[in-house]
């Protein structure tokens, strides 16, 4: 376990809990939001969620492309895509031209799902010299998977008591704890201490 530590289990535990909610709860009820706040009919918003599904699904060779264009850094990867979420989820909530707000959803969903990318496709394979690749993302599995449970619960109450656009908010301060894990505290700190 201590050598699970060293690997950064913790930090990639919160990425797994925050992407498990946007890949799995903000996909799940997509459909719900452009139908219900933007004002679509439940066929075309149908159809919208379809090609958005489409698009959704190409996450991971953009991912591919931040990453190598980050120096093959999954920390720098994850805080890029976090902060490109955050910054998609923003101008969701402050655009309110339909289309141009579906197009920053889902390159929000987009980016956010890259962090998801990192985490499992790089992240976990890395640990292969603990010899716990199975056990920890068994684990990580586990808390992305409930925190999508909790997260459909309470984005269901959520949506009829806030409103869509305050819980666009909410996806945004999500992203916004992603940028904030993901910063590179000791470079940022080891500075401060060789000039003492």
């Amino acid at each position: 376990v201590r050598v699970l530590f060293k690997h950064q289990i913790v930090t990639y535990s919160l990425v797994a809990i925050l992407t498990g909610i946007v890949r799995t709860s903000v996909v799940f009820w997509l459909p719900t939001y452009i139908a219900q706040h933007l004002g679509f009919t439940p066929q075309v918003s149908a159809v919208i969620f379809t090609v958005s599904s489409v698009a959704i699904s190409l996450s991971a060779f953009i991912t591919v492309f931040v990453h190598e264009r980050m120096g093959c850094k999954m920390n720098r990867t994850v805080l890029v895509m976090f902060s490109a979420s955050a910054l998609f989820f923003l101008l969701t909530y402050l655009t309110g031209t339909p289309v141009l707000n579906i197009i920053w959803i889902v390159l929000a969903i987009i980016a956010a799902n890259g962090s998801s990318t990192v985490l499992w496709s790089m992240y976990c394979p890395s640990l292969y010299e603990t010899g716990l690749v199975s056990g920890a993302t068994g684990f990580l599995d586990f808390l992305s998977y409930m925190a999508a449970a909790l997260a459909n619960v309470i984005f269901a109450n959520a949506a009829s008591s806030i409103g869509w656009g305050n819980l666009i908010l909410v996806w945004c301060g999500l992203m916004v704890i992603g940028v904030l894990i993901s910063l590179p505290y000791r470079k940022i700190i080891r500075p401060s201490k060789v000039g003492k």
